[in-house]
């Protein structure tokens, strides 16, 4: 009885954390995307106006590494929204580090999808993205972003109920396995 309760705390979890993490990153509807060329550059968004807010920025990196340590550093970016004032609205600067999994090297062909920033249009117009991909020890292969518009937050009561069952399906089997 004990096994089958924890099975399906396990389930539940895991089921509702990944329900909440989908519905976050594909809420609302696809502006645009589109493929980024080089390495940095300014690229000019599609006009935003106040009734697409809020918006969510991506920013997928296609990549190939030779995962050889335990942490391996693939690429460093940078990323900045500015509004059509002038002022920085929203944006991230991250490394990106794949691990190593096994004994042996491996060659990893990866591609990731990076949420960049949610933020609200304060005034209507052209937004521009500052963007600069710094490859370590990663081969770029192809770079692009993706916005989307009127999207939601993060189910913050659905993620507490999955982590609720997530720790009381360990403490039925840490008592489960005590009392047996």
């Amino acid at each position: 009885m004990y096994r089958f309760l924890v099975i399906v705390l396990f389930l539940i979890s895991a089921v509702s954390f990944g329900w909440a993490m989908h519905k976050y990153a594909s809420s609302g509807e696809e502006v645009i995307s589109k493929p980024l060329k080089g390495l940095y550059g300014n690229e000019i968004l599609p006009s935003l106006t106040l009734d697409m807010s809020p918006v969510r920025v991506f920013l997928e990196v296609k990549s190939e590494i030779n995962v050889q340590d335990v942490s391996n550093p693939a690429y460093a970016y940078e990323i900045d929204i500015i509004d059509p004032v002038g002022r920085r609205v929203g944006g991230e600067a991250r490394t990106q580090t794949e691990k190593k999994e096994d004994t042996g090297s491996s060659f990893e062909k990866n591609t990731l999808n990076h949420v960049i920033d949610t933020f609200e249009i304060t005034e209507s117009g052209q937004f521009v993205m500052n963007w600069k991909l710094m490859p370590k020890r990663a081969k770029i292969i192809s770079i692009g972003y993706s916005l989307r518009k009127n999207v939601e937050g993060m189910n913050i009561p659905l993620m507490i109920f999955a982590g609720g069952c997530f720790v009381l399906g360990w403490i039925v089997l840490f008592f489960g396995r005590r009392s047996s």
